[in-house]
């Protein structure tokens, strides 16, 4: 099946105000049926644009965990295209952001033919099978079942392929700097992961996308789509430039990195949305009550009303657990740490071949 005749031109591609009113009719519809059980929870209610900023946090876990293990690109852009398709149709009112993250991405190992074992994934990713497996009818019902993707990878390993063939053109021209294949392959994949945490995917094709992000990381780019399309006509060419200067625009506007304090606030509502007696437990204390005696810091522990007062934890309260993982080509390790006050959520530790859950906002109580 050719990209043209795919369920993704057919189903899946939107105008920008088509996907505002997805998100907010969804949004409203999960807003009535939770006013109509519990009005109280009014004020913990999420809007469209905090349901917006935590699904962009665990799309970027999502890239995170496969890079952990070493999942092709395709398979973790894959189970960020599911996330957001889902997430046009559901809420994360309804449906925690966590396991369908997992969900989605355990999917997309097998979409891609990257099989994960389910108890091996399992224990890496600290949720059970059961949690998993138990999402996935949801998901795909969503989805219509819709579960080929088209990614700009392909497209973009072409053009790269085709400038790479002509490089003696290109490279005998005063102010274009010489193409060295790897190299501008691997700044222009980035560029395309990038992407994936924006809109793009809905509303321009794989190829615009592919175009536009060789144009980010190319100073050639506009002598090689002239080569390459004039033949098209100039209208076709100058309605191109114009989409991927709309891509380039869409890119500059998505942050390096989701904002954890924005994140957090956005995910305490959510754990007492869904658990409103963890807010009234909270409203009953004493502050005043029972004051204890200041102690000197210690290195070694966090305060009691630390960890009282911490709701955002990644495993259990007061543990951390390390697992490895034993592949053909390298051992990954994967931390599981639980956190004890803001300072550790915040805090980078993750290396290339470890995940560090430090950063992983409130994984369990958005189930």
């Amino acid at each position: 099946m050719s990209y043209n005749e795919s369920s993704q031109i057919k189903n899946w591609m939107f105008n920008n105000e088509a996907l505002k009113k997805l998100r907010e009719q969804c949004n409203n519809q999960h807003k009535q049926v939770i006013l109509e059980k519990t009005p109280s929870s009014e004020p913990n209610i999420l809007s469209t644009d905090e349901e917006l900023s935590l699904i962009h946090y665990y799309e970027t876990k999502t890239l995170e965990i496969a890079m952990a293990l070493n999942l092709p690109d395709k398979v973790s852009a894959t189970a960020i295209i599911y996330i957001k398709r889902f997430y046009l149709k559901n809420s994360i009112m309804q449906y925690g952001p966590k396991l369908v993250m997992l969900s989605c991405l355990f999917i997309a190992c097998k979409t891609e033919d990257n099989h994960l074992d389910i108890d091996y994934y399992s224990n890496i990713t600290k949720a059970s099978p059961s949690d998993i497996t138990n999402l996935e009818i949801i998901i795909l019902e969503s989805l219509n079942f819709n579960l080929i993707v088209y990614h700009p990878f392909r497209p973009m390993y072409g053009y790269i392929l085709d400038i790479n063939d002509n490089s003696s053109i290109y490279n005998n021209t005063n102010g274009i700097t010489p193409v060295k294949f790897e190299t501008l392959w691997e700044t222009c994949k980035k560029s395309i992961q990038k992407s994936l945490f924006s809109d793009c995917c809905f509303e321009f094709h794989p190829q615009i996308i592919a175009l536009a992000c060789l144009n980010l990381n190319w100073d050639g780019f506009n002598m090689y789509i002239e080569n390459k399309f004039i033949d098209k006509g100039q209208e076709v060419l100058n309605g191109m430039i114009e989409k991927i200067n709309q891509v380039k625009l869409a890119l500059s506007n998505v942050p390096d990195k989701p904002d954890l304090e924005v994140v957090r606030k956005i995910d305490r509502k959510l754990i007492f949305l869904n658990n409103p007696e963890k807010e009234k437990r909270k409203s009953k204390k004493d502050p005043n009550k029972n004051p204890k005696k200041k102690t000197k810091p210690s290195t070694t522990s966090t305060t009691n009303d630390t960890t009282n007062n911490n709701d955002m934890t990644v495993a259990s309260s007061s543990s951390s657990s390390t697992i490895t993982t034993t592949t053909t080509e390298q051992t990954t390790t994967l931390t599981t740490t639980s956190m004890t006050n803001d300072q550790e959520m915040s805090s980078n530790t993750t290396t290339s071949t470890t995940v560090t859950d430090t950063e992983m906002v409130n994984l369990d109580s958005t189930n």
